[in-house]
């Protein structure tokens, strides 16, 4: 896909991406190491298809596209609007309210994330913002509520996508999907850097289809990065190229060894995904198939609706074992941007689903990719009959 200038320029400013910096990719490497490794079998969850807990209606809050949630304290729903740098809240009977804007960022606001003491965090193009505890719990608190800029890139991320806080070491991890790139933020001092880079032998595959003709123009790479309850392994999910994988957190903080863990079929694009430490069970929600296709090749990406879950308890120390079972498949449930269990907001054993309308937005290359498609963002919930659940306990609050 080209790029004209006026559309490189809206790029640069909705998005801060930038040019250049990436290695050529070894594909044939590339192809053989995303093989899906050794098989087991999965826990065994029956899910079906539930009303929706939201479906944003446009006439009150204006057309979101919501990316990434968490849950809070107060036991409420938090979700990023994506493309309007604002974030909202919702209780489990569907109440929602536009409770904080950013309005001294830069280009989409994507990942959200609580840390242990119950300060939220949001990062965009400008850099990670941050609403203290005290302003979520106010019961009375006037709204919207302005994030405080908690620390600014220091060479700008092309397209930040998710925040994890590993609250056993306070250390942020925020994936940068347009360079391929995970960069580290202690909370504590405030300090920062690039953690792992696709520009680093070992690490090239957190970058995406160096040939991407998807509708924004940029391979997609890593998008969300999760850390597991003992600090050990970084989690992490990788766009264009389909696979869930992880890193080894070394004993001195450094970024040691990439797995490739498994991938998934159809050229399911991965893009919210969920580390449930309770369980041991990773999902992903796919928001597209054959997204690095766009609308320049065969096959043309399309409506993805899909949900899928890694059980961890089949994967060894080397990375072997794992198969990405595909649990929901349902193109009513839309674009889906990101998912997370039911735990200390719903059932625990339900999953709730963003889907973004992704394929409704126009993007900054110009492209619509469904225009015969009515907007239909929503909150979505996915209830399961049976689930094997809390065999381990909490390992992570």
């Amino acid at each position: 896909m080209k790029i004209t200038a006026s559309a490189a320029a809206t790029l640069v400013s909705t998005l801060l991406v930038l040019s250049g910096g990436n290695v050529a990719k070894a594909e044939e490497q590339s192809r053989a190491l995303l093989k899906t490794k050794g098989k087991k079998g999965s826990k065994a969850q029956k899910f079906y298809t539930a009303d929706p807990l939201l479906e944003i209606d446009l006439n009150v809050f204006g057309e979101v596209h919501p990316a990434k949630m968490d849950i809070g304290p107060d036991r409420q729903l938090y979700f990023t609007g994506g493309t309007d740098s604002k974030a909202y809240r919702g209780d489990v009977e569907g109440n929602f309210e536009m409770f904080a804007e950013i309005t001294t960022g830069a280009g989409f606001t994507l990942g959200c994330q609580f840390d242990s003491a119950g300060n939220f965090y949001m990062v965009n193009g400008r850099g990670v913002y941050m609403i203290p505890a005290s302003s979520i719990v106010d019961q009375n608190p006037t709204l919207p509520i302005e994030p405080q800029l908690f620390y600014e890139w220091t060479t700008a991320p092309a397209i930040p996508m998710s925040i994890d806080v590993d609250n056993n070491t306070g250390n942020a991890y925020v994936s940068d999907m347009g360079k391929g790139e995970i960069w580290k933020i202690d909370t504590t001092t405030g300090e920062g850097g690039v953690w792992a880079s696709s520009t680093k032998v070992g690490y090239e595959l957190l970058f995406g289809e160096a040939d991407s003709t998807n509708f924004l123009g940029v391979p997609f790479g890593v998008v969300e990065v999760m850390v597991d309850g003992n600090s050990e392994w970084l989690y992490f999910s990788a766009h264009e190229r389909n696979y869930f994988g992880r890193i080894k957190i070394l004993a001195n903080g450094d970024a040691g060894e990439l797995q490739v863990l498994a991938t998934v079929d159809d050229r399911a694009a991965l893009n919210g995904a969920f580390l449930d430490v309770r369980n041991n069970n990773l999902y992903g929600a796919t928001p597209f198939l054959n997204f690095q296709n766009g609308v320049d090749r065969e096959p043309k990406a399309t409506r993805g609706g899909e949900i899928w879950m890694l059980d961890l308890d089949n994967v060894d120390e080397a990375g072997n074992g794992g198969e990405a079972v595909r649990v929901l498949k349902d193109l009513n449930y839309g674009t889906l941007t990101d998912v997370i269990t039911g735990y200390g907001f719903g059932e625990e054993n339900d999953l709730y689903l963003l889907d973004g309308s992704f394929d409704t937005l126009t993007w900054p290359t110009g492209v619509l990719p469904d225009p015969s498609a009515p907007y239909h963002g929503a909150v979505r919930k996915l209830k399961t009959k049976s689930a094997k659940l809390g065999k381990k306990g909490t390992k992570k609050a």
